[in-house]
């Protein structure tokens, strides 16, 4: 059984660029860290793909002195459209994963008049027990605005890169 939300996000932009190629940047999983920008606690991303559902790849995170691995797994998928993961905290065995909260995340395309609206979401949900220095942790380092903030860092730069890619002759 899930807990309650302990943060949430969903921004938007609009990116000068067609949705198949704002497609191919969010589905590159191994770009997602540089799309989130340096101040993201994952530093890199193993994944060789192809992308479908039940599929996993393991984010190496550094969160102040703590280095870990965290496991994450596609949920949903719509070509050119969507694209849903939850990442699990790190865990001793297969059997644990989940079960000390899970974060969901996803993007969603639209095409406009102009290019493509992409929205950028994530919740976290806690899990039932032994969640109280967590949630102490979340309030004193005010992680959901800095979760907030991450989201609108990753927007801009895959705008910033959708952009370039529309741009570039060679591409």
């Amino acid at each position: 059984m899930e807990g309650d939300t302990m943060a949430s996000f969903r921004e938007s932009i609009e990116i000068s660029a067609p949705p198949h190629e704002v497609w191919q940047l969010i589905t590159d999983i191994t770009r997602h860290p540089e799309f989130a920008g340096p101040k993201s606690i994952t530093k890199a991303i193993d994944f060789d793909g192809p992308l479908a559902v039940g599929v996993r790849w393991e984010a190496h995170e550094k969160f102040g002195p703590n280095q870990f691995d965290a496991p994450s797994e596609v949920t949903a998928i719509e070509e050119g459209r969507l694209l849903e993961w939850v990442s699990y905290p790190p865990a001793k065995s297969e059997d644990h994963r989940g079960k000390g909260g899970i974060c969901r995340w996803g993007y969603q395309l639209t095409p406009t008049t102009t290019g493509t609206r992409l929205d950028h979401y994530m919740t976290t949900i806690e899990a039932r027990k032994g969640m109280g220095m967590v949630k102490v942790l979340y309030k004193v380092m005010g992680l959901p605005a800095r979760f907030t903030a991450g989201g609108r860092t990753s927007l801009e730069n895959i705008r910033a890169a959708a952009e370039q890619l529309g741009s570039d002759p060679h591409a």
